[in-house]
């Protein structure tokens, strides 16, 4: 797999002046959203997006360079321009940049339910680890997929 490099891909840092449109593409992806504190506390961390004339999708990660760990923590892509690649190349440039801080694994945890996202992360190479249920009562579980970045 090829790094990308931040330079040819509509891919850069988030911004605090990204907040407002990554609200928006939140509040379309998910039925429990981060506040925009949360989102504002992650620019501190690594958080990617990808722009084209606005924001159209973002992912936010955050490292343990002691532990050698990263914890994808929020990925999502508008509605209106998903099956594009866009999360792949989110996914492929955060692995690159873990990569290059020598982290030596990232794991996300993914509703079982989103079939699409468990196909795409184990196309880039992520594997399940367990299987989490949160609640019998909310009947919500997840899968931990675990990615191991060779050369760490």
């Amino acid at each position: 797999m090829p790094t990308p490099q931040l330079d040819s891909e509509p891919i850069r840092p988030a911004t605090e002046a990204d907040l407002d449109r990554i609200l928006e593409i939140e509040k379309l992806s998910f039925e429990k959203q981060w506040f925009a504190d949360e989102f504002r506390s992650a620019l501190k961390e690594l958080f990617f997006v990808y722009q084209e004339r606005d924001v159209l999708g973002f992912l936010s990660a955050c490292c343990c360079a002691f532990a050698k760990r990263a914890v994808i923590m929020r990925i999502a892509v508008h509605p209106d321009h998903r099956g594009r690649g866009i999360a792949t190349r989110l996914i492929q440039t955060t692995v690159a940049r873990l990569r290059e801080m020598n982290i030596a694994e990232v794991e996300l945890h993914v509703e079982i339910v989103k079939t699409g996202a468990i196909d795409l992360y184990q196309k880039l190479g992520f594997r399940i680890r367990e299987v989490i249920t949160v609640s019998d009562e909310e009947d919500t579980s997840f899968l931990e997929m675990k990615l191991k970045l060779d050369g760490a």
